[in-house]
């Protein structure tokens, strides 16, 4: 009733070497279906996402142990040259749920709190449950995990606050101007960095939002993915600054494409209007000395990495719950489990006192009235539960360590003397 995982994350292994063991969906299921159809497991899912990739297995044999997997997915990706058992950490039972749980719940994520874990060990599910490799063990190890992710989002603050430059900088945005949805903004750089932060803009219902751009077919080919559409040449964005009352620069340069007096200027034209200057270059586009202007707010990379830090603290005071939650679940989970592991016993153990009854009761059953004989049957039925009771809840107590289990069910077995059992998962 073992669960094994074994995979390389962001802890244990650099990006060359996830890559390398990574599996596409294609490979994903190829994967877990031959461990199953192979007779090497049980059950089987994989989770691969760009910081990791890890096996979750049920082995089906005694020599399927973490060793053993970690030969086998390097044998798979034919990565013998670069990938070591090193490379890879290891968990058994207890150790595989705790493990599991604190990645849904993003407290082992190379961003503290990052919400899109949890979305990413739902796939993994749903791959493994379409391929039918998900049987009972792994089906209630990623429900209880989705448990346990949802009671950490609604319990904690684990996932609040900006932990990236370009949200932290919408996020002071919305504090400073509290309606987005009302103000107009103007994205300078339509890279990577300036994506993200239009994006999350029009996540917080900013909808004017109007990008410029140095090769304008970028900047049109994000105002389209936002549907905005709204696109100004770069020669001359300048002249619309003080139409803005939000401003985004993310542009590569080495010269400051903002300059004081231009943002006087501006300035004029707004009647002192308040205007935000979110700088998120690097070097910096904006001139420093525009927050020396009247209602300009400037806010840099490292004003902003300020707030992302502040924030990944309070996240980080937040542990102590998030792993008081997980405990708990453990403990539920690990209840259930052991159900499992005596659930044959109990069954057997019932069935042999049922015999035993059934034998008895028929000895009388001509030489009494049938009144007389559900008498006897209800009377031996409340002696036998009786009987039985004290066993059962011993079976299905917790236990300390998983390797009391089994004397404990040898111990019942031999005292009532119950035939083996049959060994099947």
């Amino acid at each position: 009733m073992n669960i094994i995982s074994v995979g390389v994350n962001h802890k244990t292994a650099p990006i060359e070497i996830r890559e390398r063991i990574s599996l596409s969906e294609v490979q994903n299921k190829e994967f877990v279906t031959g461990l199953v159809s192979s007779g090497i497991a049980h059950e089987a899912m994989v989770l691969s996402t760009c910081n990791r990739t890890e096996i979750y297995v049920v082995p089906a044999m005694h020599e399927v142990t973490g060793e053993y997997l970690k030969d086998y997915i390097i044998s798979f990706r034919e990565a013998g040259k670069d990938v070591r058992p090193e490379h890879f950490f290891s968990r058994f039972y207890c150790g595989t749920a705790r493990h599991l749980f604190e990645v849904s719940s993003a407290i082992d994520s190379l961003i503290l709190g990052e919400g899109q874990i949890l979305g990413q060990v739902k796939e993994a599910y749903r791959i493994a449950a379409e391929v039918q490799t998900a049987g009972i063990l792994l089906t209630r190890l990623c429900h209880t995990a989705f448990s346990v992710a949802k009671k950490v989002k609604t319990r904690t603050k684990i996932m609040e606050g900006a932990v990236s430059v370009s949200y932290a900088a919408v996020e002071l945005a919305q504090k400073i101007f509290s309606n987005l949805s009302m103000k107009k903004v103007l994205l300078v750089g339509a890279g990577e960095t300036g994506e993200l932060a239009a994006k999350h803009m029009f996540a917080k219902n900013a909808r004017n939002i109007v990008i410029t751009n140095r090769t304008q077919s970028k900047a049109e080919v994000l105002a389209e993915t936002l549907g905005t559409n709204q696109v100004l040449p770069y020669e001359s964005y300048k002249e619309h600054l003080h139409e803005f009352d939000i401003i985004i620069t993310a542009v590569s340069t080495t010269e400051y494409i903002i300059s004081q007096a231009e943002i006087r200027e501006t300035m004029l034209k707004r009647r002192l209007k308040p205007v935000i200057i979110l700088d998120l270059g690097l070097p910096r586009n904006v001139d420093p000395e525009v927050s020396n202007v009247q209602n300009m707010f400037l806010k840099d990379i490292d004003a902003l990495k300020h707030i992302i830090d502040k924030n990944l603290e309070r996240r980080s005071g937040e542990l102590p719950k998030v792993h008081a939650i997980i405990d708990e679940e453990l403990v539920v989970f690990g209840q259930w489990t052991n159900t499992l592991k005596v659930r044959p016993t109990i069954v057997d153990l019932q069935s042999k006192f049922i015999e035993i009854k059934e034998k008895e009761i028929e000895r009388y059953r001509h030489k009494v009235s049938e009144e007389e004989l559900r008498r006897m049957e209800h009377l031996t039925d409340r002696i036998m539960k009786k009987i039985l009771h004290h066993p059962i809840k011993m079976l299905k107590a917790p236990i300390s360590t998983s390797d009391s289990m089994p004397s404990r069910v040898d111990l019942v077995r031999n005292v009532f003397d119950l035939e083996e059992p049959n060994q099947s998962h």
